[in-house]
């Protein structure tokens, strides 16, 4: 699954880092269709936007509904009506940064993250969902460095040990640490699996027990 330079494989959007804000704590990938709720909830914020087309907040909401229904045209296009409206919303870019992110745009996703980070408040979440958007557009040393920070600010986040494990094993600089960070990684981090994957893939490369 994993290997070296420009095939190591990138979690992307798919690290601890997509429990956005709070107000997408309960977003899932899993769904090819909206269910009785969300389309409610479409149907529900389509009639707000008709009696007051200025509402922004009822574009973030059909927009996240549409995200969770895996809806993404329809999510983007909420996106942006919304933050034509208000281009302060913090929601709204971050919802577009997923929304971004699952089409594989991942400079777009990092410019909304980043919008979204200069609005405020920021955080560890929105810092993942940063580093692995520069992981996933192959900017490797930016990468290693804006980790190197966040590990100073969250010493007890795995995303950014992983993620500088990966950009270091892309530069290939020396093992020690690159293994070292796997393994906090994977210790800081024991619910997702791709975390102690990668730990037992280096340290079978490192010939390490």
């Amino acid at each position: 699954m994993f290997g070296i330079g420009r095939s190591v494989r990138k979690i992307s959007c798919l690290v601890p880092c997509l429990l956005l804000l709070g107000a997408f704590s309960g977003c899932s990938f899993a769904y090819a269709a909206p269910t009785p709720e969300q389309s409610a909830i479409i149907a529900e914020q389509t009639k707000v936007i008709e009696a007051n087309p200025k509402d922004y907040k009822a574009y973030f909401r059909r927009g996240r509904a549409y995200f969770d229904a895996a809806q993404y045209s329809e999510a983007d296009a909420d996106c942006k009506s919304g933050l034509r409206i208000n281009p302060e919303s913090q929601h709204l870019w971050v919802l577009q940064a997923n929304v971004a992110c699952k089409s594989k745009d991942y400079s777009r996703s990092l410019n909304a993250i980043r919008r979204a980070q200069a609005i405020g408040p920021n955080n560890s979440v929105l810092c993942g969902m940063e580093v692995s958007c520069l992981s996933s557009l192959d900017r490797d040393s930016e990468c290693l460095k804006r980790c190197r920070e966040l590990i100073s600010l969250y010493p007890t986040n795995a995303c950014f040990y992983y993620f500088r494990a990966v950009s270091a094993e892309k530069l290939r600089l020396p093992r020690p640490q690159i293994l070292a960070d796997y393994r906090e990684a994977a210790r800081l981090g024991p619910a997702f699996p791709d975390y102690q994957t990668a730990f037992l893939r280096y340290s079978r490369k490192s010939g390490t027990p």
